[in-house]
């Protein structure tokens, strides 16, 4: 079997996120969507068909596909059976949503008679966090045993606990009453740390000393935490390494939050969050009471940041100083609550360039293209070179 994952019309609902890698790149749990599917099909090979501008770094494959998969669809038993039982020429769909299809001409559409779960908005990766987590984890730890861990962990519920290989967790408590706690290959748990689950920690992640964590909650490859936090999603190699509250929010890769920086998920009133949509061009009713941040890969904030329920924060942008900036940053913003400019281009190139070698990635010319055409699709939202023009 070979694989493809297409991005369907409805990418722009995704982003910031999907600026920069398609949609079966997103992290749902310990595995990407991608990532999911290839575990339980094992391909020869797969690819994307994606944006033009990530083709380069997300490459579709050669030749004669066999069958093509929605990049937004994870996976379920009936979902899996479906999709394997296509024959040449069958599409399978969801009402009007396309979720796989076989190659060939097409011969017959198929509607799926069973539930399906697809990300449609940023928010749904921390929703869905707690199936995923389970289901991962199932994934994962089969026909595999867990490192026991040190006397000084205290262990409590009825949840597995798995430890891979190289993991260091000393002085901790860890409740699996919730679900599952999976501490992935030399990632790290500090002293005085109270984790509650779902938790998964991938490879290299670390809670920093005395961590509060509330799951579900997904710390993607080598993230650090710190403070408190509860159903956040982290895609990867990002930081929240010091005191102060983020929950129900999504980090892209190579996001810093700064010392002491907190994010609202509540509104005061108890109404549901509107955040802010590309696609639509304004704040749309998430149906959600609980929504923090929404933040793209290589955004930062500097300490003391404070951020509004539902804020939405562009790909690299980097937020400073008092007051709350509003709840739609764009992509390539430098400023906060006082007002913007933009970030110059080659400046945050530079800045990538230095942060990404620290997790031994390197900022090539495929990076750089990536960020130079965001830079360009995302003009328009900086109203402020508008206005300045």
């Amino acid at each position: 079997m070979l694989l493809h994952f297409f991005d369907d019309d409805t990418i722009q609902h995704l982003y910031p996120l999907t600026l920069t890698r398609p949609a079966a790149d997103l992290r749902c749990g310990m595995l990407t969507i991608a990532e999911k599917w290839v575990r339980y099909f094992k391909p020869e090979q797969f690819g994307y068909t994606t944006l033009p501008h990530l083709a380069a770094k997300y490459k579709p494959l050669q030749g004669n596909v066999t069958h093509h998969i929605n990049g937004r669809l994870l996976p379920s038993k009936a979902a899996i059976d479906a999709i394997g039982n296509l024959k040449s020429g069958q599409q399978l769909w969801k009402g009007a949503t396309l979720l796989a299809r076989c190659s060939g001409e097409t011969t017959s559409d198929i509607q799926a008679d069973f539930e399906v779960a697809l990300i449609s908005r940023p928010y749904d990766l921390f929703i869905n966090a707690g199936c995923c987590i389970q289901q991962d984890f199932e994934l994962l730890t089969q026909g595999k045993t867990t490192q026991v861990l040190n006397p000084t962990v205290q262990v409590l519920g009825d949840f597995p606990i798995f430890v891979e290989e190289g993991a260091k967790v000393n002085c901790c408590v860890l409740n699996a009453g919730n679900g599952p706690i999976y501490i992935g290959k030399n990632a790290e748990i500090m002293e005085g740390c109270l984790v509650r689950g779902p938790l998964a920690m991938c490879e290299g992640s670390v809670l920093k000393l005395g961590a509060k964590v509330y799951g579900p909650t997904v710390l993607g490859p080598y993230c650090v935490v710190g403070g408190e936090v509860n159903n956040i999603s982290m895609q990867g190699y990002s930081n929240k390494g010091h005191d102060g509250f983020l929950g129900n929010a999504v980090l892209g890769e190579w996001c810093n939050i700064g010392a002491d920086s907190n994010c609202s998920n509540l509104k005061n009133n108890y109404e549901d969050v509107k955040v802010w949509n590309y696609a639509t061009g304004k704040f749309d009713k998430s149906g959600q009471q609980f929504c923090g941040l929404i933040m793209g890969d290589h955004s930062k904030c500097g300490i003391n940041t404070m951020f509004n329920t539902g804020t939405v924060v562009g790909v690299s942008a980097n937020i400073f100083g008092s007051g709350f900036p509003r709840q739609f940053i764009p992509d390539f913003a430098w400023g906060g609550a006082s007002g913007f400019i933009t970030y110059k281009l080659d400046a945050a190139c530079k800045t990538a360039g230095l942060v990404m070698p620290r997790r031994k990635k390197e900022f090539n010319e495929t990076e750089k293209a990536i960020m130079e055409s965001v830079f360009s699709l995302t003009a328009g939202w900086r109203n402020w070179e508008v206005s300045n023009e």
